[in-house]
């Protein structure tokens, strides 16, 4: 077997499981989209402005503690145990140290929407559903300290199969508490935000179970706990907090995107909503691609081997632009097949088809910036990435997308040119770094 198809096979068998993994992740917001889509056009806007955003802040948060997979891979590249258990102990610290960020979450979304102001009705809905959905965050955030040693360590199966069992649980809570079954009320949009929670809260009692009982005899897990002092704290947040802005600048800046198109129309605002659920479940698919590849640069790195680094990240993109660009022929050839279990409204359902095909052009380009960030992330390069994302984001998306929509007066196709634009700039920006190949210098976790 040729070093390409040793790298590409390692890759797959990582990102592959991964894929699934971060696939059901996505379903958790998308399943209420679906479930608000037989409520009404208004319950449907509102979940999507409202679970776009929500989204953001939560992946900022998982992002920073999720960090602890860069450290974990590069110390089991150096042969280093004792360092991937006191990683393990210090992400599983730094996100009981998050947890009460979660209580300001509804404070700034009402800040956000008195400055964005969607429809009073949407408004009063999403911030009910955000109200709810913050219990999720200290939740998620174990959740993902422990997924991300996991991942660390080479094992993206657990993950996969504990997402499709939170996936099943939020299916089945939903249904009962949206439209009140086996005596429960009919909660509607609460019930979906409660069905959410309560599917994470399953997610961390089986993470829980299984860190323990597969690796707590290799790793000792909780022998000589160790608290992070200051210097450590700041050493994971240097790490951790671009990461995690990364990814949440990204979906912010959706997040904003759709609060600008919610001022074109009710109809405007459903089908790119559709629309944006359906990039979103492309974007896990592309993330998860990146996510090995960076799991696989930082082990590589870690045993001081920066050529075969490269080559997983070469690996990365052969992959992913097979993989989305499949994906994105879909989109583009027959798009009425991934709209119609969104919603019944023709006009929706119309202008969702049509929107669709330039998500496809999007996905292909993404994946391309995330396998390279990927490797970026991998070699510790997470402040590089984590500035060039807030900056594109601040300074091409939100204006450009204001500035096709608003100012251009070509409406929602002038928006959507915004995402386009944003994403072809991170593709140039960090593939010419890649390129350079100063990332490959060695690299020490603090």
């Amino acid at each position: 077997m040729s070093k390409e198809e040793s790298c590409t096979g390692g890759l797959l068998q990582l990102a592959v499981p991964l894929i699934l993994s971060n696939l059901a992740y996505t379903l958790l917001g998308t399943l209420d989209t679906i479930f608000m889509g037989r409520v009404g056009i208004i319950e449907l806007g509102a979940v999507g402005v409202a679970s776009a955003l929500f989204l953001a802040v939560g992946v900022f948060l998982r992002g920073t503690v999720g960090a602890v997979m860069v450290v974990v891979a590069h110390s089991l590249g150096a042969g280093d145990k004792k360092r991937a258990r006191r990683a393990f102990q210090h992400a599983i610290v730094l996100a009981l140290l998050l947890s009460p960020l979660s209580l300001l979450v509804p404070k700034l979304f009402r800040v956000l929407f008195a400055l964005v102001k969607p429809g009073k009705n949407v408004r009063s809905l999403a911030l009910t559903y955000v109200a709810i959905r913050s219990w999720e965050l200290p939740l998620g955030l174990v959740s993902k300290a422990i997924s991300g040693f996991m991942l660390g360590a080479g094992d993206s199966r657990v993950p996969m199969f504990v997402s499709w069992v939170t996936v099943g649980v939020n299916m089945a809570a939903n249904y009962v508490l949206v439209f009140g079954k086996l005596g429960f009320p009919a909660l509607g949009l609460a019930g979906a935000a409660w069905g959410t929670v309560i599917s994470h809260l399953v997610q961390t009692i089986l993470y829980a179970a299984f860190v323990f009982g597969l690796y707590d005899q290799t790793f000792q897990l909780t022998r000589d706990f160790h608290f992070p002092n200051g210097r450590e704290i700041k050493a994971m947040l240097r790490l951790g907090v671009p990461m995690g802005m990364a990814v949440s600048t990204d979906l912010t800046a959706f997040g904003i995107f759709m609060t600008l198109i919610a001022r074109l129309g009710t109809v405007e605002l459903a089908a790119s909503q559709v629309a944006s659920q359906l990039n979103d479940l492309a974007f896990m698919p592309a993330f998860a691609i990146g996510s090995a590849t960076s799991s696989l640069v930082g082990r590589s790195l870690g045993e001081q081997n920066p050529r075969r680094a490269k080559e997983y990240g070469l690996a990365g993109l052969r992959v992913g632009m097979v993989m989305m660009g499949l994906l994105a022929a879909g989109y583009a050839l027959c798009p009425q097949v991934f709209v119609l279990p969104f919603t019944k409204d023709v006009q929706v359902r119309a202008l969702s088809c049509r929107l669709l095909k330039m998500v496809a052009l999007y996905q292909v380009l993404d994946v391309i910036h995330l396998v390279f960030a990927g490797v970026l992330n991998g070699a510790g390069r997470t402040r590089f990435t984590g500035g060039v994302t807030l900056v594109c984001a601040s300074i091409v998306f939100i204006p450009a997308a204001y500035l096709g929509a608003f100012v251009l007066g070509l409406g929602v196709w002038g928006a959507w040119a915004g995402p386009i634009i944003y994403v072809l700039c991170l593709v140039i920006i960090f593939g010419l770094c890649f390129r350079r190949g100063s990332w490959q210098a060695g690299w020490a976790p603090g």
